[in-house]
């Protein structure tokens, strides 16, 4: 090859940028491709990075919005860096008292990372005891085993510590009742650093197990076969090839176990006693100091930890293999030939499951006596009581989470799709954005979501407003002089229209042009400074009008019936936005007049749960209202074509930036998107382990006979990795009812979450009542699973096992 004809073929390949540009061009031709990468987008920046941004930039800054190190300043104190404290501090940036915080904050750190380390540690080996047994020894009753194991993951974060401290606590049952121990001050018991590692030991080991069990079951025997074949002792078998085989297994689990060991908020408030770790430090600074900065700061720091060990373990996962088709001839299973291996596991694996059993039954056997550990009279008085005052926390919890569960699981199977299918730029971003959400700490995603969404926020309004109009356009316009002609009017009138509620940022109270109004109208108008107004109920219903308008315009024209009546729909919503709580105001008044508890409870709760589809945030909802106005109108050539697309884009504008802007403090949805947040995680890797397992070439056949990127998800991929869809469904829904570090700061008095009930009513009331409330939890998990293994099995027809270990 010449120089010339190698300099020709240099230029030739496109560059990094060039390449990007015509990867999101060939995205942009199926804009129902783009609709969902762009929604996707849009759903991490919001709910996810800028949360935990804000949670990361307050801890930086003080009540007064000054720059202010002094929460990570303490860490320093008495320490080498004291002179650096100082100089800061003349600086300006140390704001508050340092000094004699350093040795507590330090501690606090190091128990911590000690729990973290002890629990993950502890938790990979009694996983690895666990897949062991039931892979390699084969022991007896491998099912029941497998069911036992899994226990904890649909049980709540606390079940274990409620159960620990019944059993072995002060007054405990083997403790004082059996054994009759009295415990003095300084005697070591249950509390502290020992209790709370065998109490997250337990109620993290499923993952570990269920990793481990997968890994081992996927390893190719062929090579065992021949190292036994020559000889090799059982031994130095399991040193040389079995283990190395498995080190990216036990790795990942053992960083996974450590991320959730210091995530976990519920086991440490129950049984941690002197011990402090930062999950509870940070609890206490907001519900018991009001301390948002210092709770912002502690949650940075609890972040780096858990986000540097999150990457290390998203290494790891990535060198592992998912190909379980290679078309060579294989080995069968080998099994532990030992009968004294097999005998050491087994009788481990026994002592551990009738450990589970008692701990399990321990917790549903004191919420039906009057005070575990007093006196252990059988009573139905806390169940009475539970289902008297905290029906409603039941009632909530449960229908927010199967209200979420859909919407988690299907969203986690277009992320998958996206990244293991399609090429674009930010690929990376995308995966990783949508798994970090259950790598941080729920707490962190509580302090976020109540610093962005107690608060109106403009700014962020303002990006959904560039974002989806630049969508929008891009979708509806193939020439950049369309798009301008669409794009301008259609933003300016959009948000000047958006002002017609209350004034917003023109006239509004505090807009631009607020005082001038003040000054002008005097007394007449002081309060609203509105020039005029309709209010948010009559913006709902001119949009609404709107769009049933120019759905009669549509279906005039019969090429475009079908977008009128999607267009009639989408009206008929917003309409029903306004009217829904006219029509569930009697059905509220009536429950209120009822007199039996469990009836007034499903008539004022469910005039609620009728409301909440129809009073989606109005930011949200104008992100929604781009995605559903492009997917009407962008096929649209016929009559008046820019005017219409140009309506259809001020209309979305005037929903979104209308309102009180990103504010959501009180309502479901804000309770809804937290559970969102951590349960999206295992849909996605459900769904990209069932799609590495696919042969793209199905997919492609769809393609070619003209199948465009929706049709083929829908009609050939969705079908194919179904099961993967009932794994995040399934463990969506245990992830929901039994999250709380995430929803702690979001639950009122309107919106109640089971597991906080339990934490207040473990304070109130006593261990069996919060007892009582976590056998709820188990039966209504355990009952969905049991639905959705009949539905999978008995209506889908779905015969091939669901692999729950893809959901981690």
């Amino acid at each position: 090859m010449t120089d010339i004809q190698a300099n020709t073929l240099k230029r030739k390949k496109p560059s990094g940028l060039i390449r990007q540009i015509r990867e999101i061009g060939l995205i942009a031709r199926d804009p129902i491709l783009m609709i969902a990468l762009i929604f996707s987008f849009i759903f991490l920046i919001i709910f996810i990075f800028y949360p935990i941004l804000r949670t990361v930039i307050r801890g930086f800054v003080s009540d007064t919005g000054q720059t202010d190190l002094t929460q990570f300043a303490r860490y320093f104190d008495g320490t080498i860096f004291d002179g650096i404290t100082k100089l800061l501090r003349s600086a300006g940036l140390i704001l508050q008292e340092t000094a004699k915080y350093g040795r507590t904050y330090r501690a606090v750190f190091a128990d911590t990372i000690k729990m973290g380390l002890m629990s993950s540690t502890c938790g990979t080996i009694v996983g690895f005891i666990f897949a062991y047994a039931t892979v390699r020894c084969n022991v007896p009753g491998k099912k029941f085993v497998h069911l036992l194991a899994l226990v904890p993951t649909v049980s709540p974060p606390f079940a274990v510590a409620i159960a620990m401290i019944q059993l072995f606590g002060r007054n405990g049952l083997v403790t004082k009742t059996l054994l009759g121990i009295k415990f003095t001050p300084g005697m070591n018991d249950i509390y502290g650093m020992d209790g709370l590692v065998i109490v997250q030991t337990l109620t993290f080991f499923s993952v570990s197990y269920l990793m481990l069990k997968s890994m081992m079951e996927r390893l190719d025997a062929s090579m065992e076969e021949a190292a036994e074949t020559l000889g090799a002792s059982r031994f130095y078998l399991f040193r040389t090839i079995t283990l190395p085989l498995l080190i990216p297994g036990i790795a990942a689990s053992f960083m996974l176990l450590f991320v959730e060991s210091l995530a976990d908020l519920g086991n440490p408030q129950f049984i941690s006693g002197n011990t402090t770790v930062l999950s509870s430090q940070i609890y206490m600074a907001v519900i018991g100091e009001y301390n948002y900065q210092k709770a912002s700061a502690l949650s940075f720091v609890l972040l780096l930890p858990t986000l540097i060990v999150y990457l290390v373990q998203r290494y790891y996962i990535s060198r592992r293999s998912y190909i379980s088709v290679t078309g060579k001839p294989t080995v069968g299973k080998v099994y532990e030939k030992s009968n004294g291996i097999r005998t050491i596991f087994a009788v481990l694996v026994y002592i551990i499951c009738a450990f589970i059993v008692v701990i399990y039954l321990t917790v549903i056997a004191s919420s039906f006596v009057k005070n575990w550990g007093i006196n252990f009279t059988p009573t139905l008085n806390n169940w009475t009581k539970m289902f008297g005052r905290g029906l409603e926390s039941i009632l909530d919890t449960t229908f927010l989470s199967l209200y979420a569960t859909p919407i988690a699981a299907l969203l986690g199977m277009v992320i998958a799709f996206l990244v293991v299918r399609k090429k674009f730029p930010g690929k990376e971003v995308l995966d990783f954005g949508s798994n970090i959400g259950g790598a941080v700490p729920g707490t962190i995603v509580g302090m976020g979501f109540i610093l962005t969404f107690n608060f109106p926020n403009p700014w962020l309004a303002i990006f959904l407003v560039v974002a989806g109009s630049w969508f929008f356009i891009t979708c509806v316009a193939e020439t950049w002089k369309k798009r301008i002609t669409i794009l301008i009017p259609g933003v300016l009138l959009g948000l000047i229209f958006s002002c017609l509620d209350d004034g917003g940022f023109l006239w509004g109270p505090t807009g631009w042009f607020g005082l001038n109004f003040q000054r002008i109208s005097g007394n007449i108008l002081s309060e609203s400074a509105i020039p005029f107004g309709i209010g948010l109920n009559n913006i709902y219903y001119v949009v609404g009008a709107c769009f049933i308008l120019l759905s009669i315009f549509l279906t005039t024209q019969r090429s475009y019936r079908s977008m009128g009546k999607t267009a009639f729909w989408v009206g008929i919503y917003l309409l029903l936005n306004r009217i829904i709580p006219y029509i569930t105001k009697p059905i509220r008044i009536y429950g209120k007049q009822q007199k039996i508890r469990w009836w007034k409870a499903l008539c004022t709760q469910g005039a609620d749960y009728l409301e909440v589809p129809f009073s989606l945030p109005t930011f949200f909802l104008g992100v929604c209202l781009f995605f559903v106005t492009a997917i009407i109108i962008y096929q649209y050539r016929g009559k008046f074509e820019k005017l219409i697309k140009t309506i259809f884009l001020i209309l979305s504008i005037m929903i979104l930036f209308t309102g009180d802007q990103m504010q959501m403090n009180g309502s479901a949805y804000i309770i809804l998107f937290a559970f969102l947040v951590r349960s999206l995680p295992a849909s996605v890797r459900s769904g990209i382990a069932a799609l590495q397992q696919i042969d793209y070439s199905i997919e492609e056949a769809s393609t070619i006979l003209g199948g465009d990127s929706q049709y083929t998800f829908r009609k050939v991929t969705l079908p194919l990795i179904l099961p993967a869809l009932m794994t995040g469904l399934i463990f969506s829904f245990t992830r929901h009812m039994t999250s709380l570090s995430a929803i702690i700061f979001l639950v009122t008095s309107k919106w109640q979450i089971v597991t906080a009930s339990i934490m207040s009513g473990w304070e109130q009331d006593g261990i069996s009542y919060a007892a009582t409330y976590s056998s709820v939890i188990i039966v209504l998990v355990l009952i969905f699973i049991g639905i959705m293994n009949i539905v999978t099995r008995k209506i889908l027809k779905i015969d091939a096992n669901i692999d729950i270990n893809s959901a981690f």
